[in-house]
């Protein structure tokens, strides 16, 4: 795996704790935070969702690495005589 691909577990991963969180604090009275504060978790969690979703789906996101800027050699050049 390279540093992308594991950033992108990385913020998949927070994204659902934030989303379970974010229900969580509004399902269990013993944590307590705000009605807004439980929102924007569960908002932002699965916003971050959704993105990771459109960026890894090769059809949307460019998950392909760049084409190579070297030209290609010609063809048939490997079968010329070398003087």
């Amino acid at each position: 795996m390279n540093t992308q691909q594991i950033s992108a577990v990385v913020r998949q991963v927070l994204a659902v704790v934030a989303v379970i969180m974010g229900a969580l604090t509004q399902a269990v009275s013993n944590i307590h935070l705000p009605v807004a504060v439980s929102s924007v978790l569960a908002f932002v969690g699965g916003l971050i969702l959704v993105v990771e979703h459109y960026v890894s789906d090769p059809s949307t996101g460019s998950t392909t690495p760049p084409a190579s800027s070297t030209p290609a050699a010609p063809a048939g050049a490997e079968s010329l005589p070398h003087a």
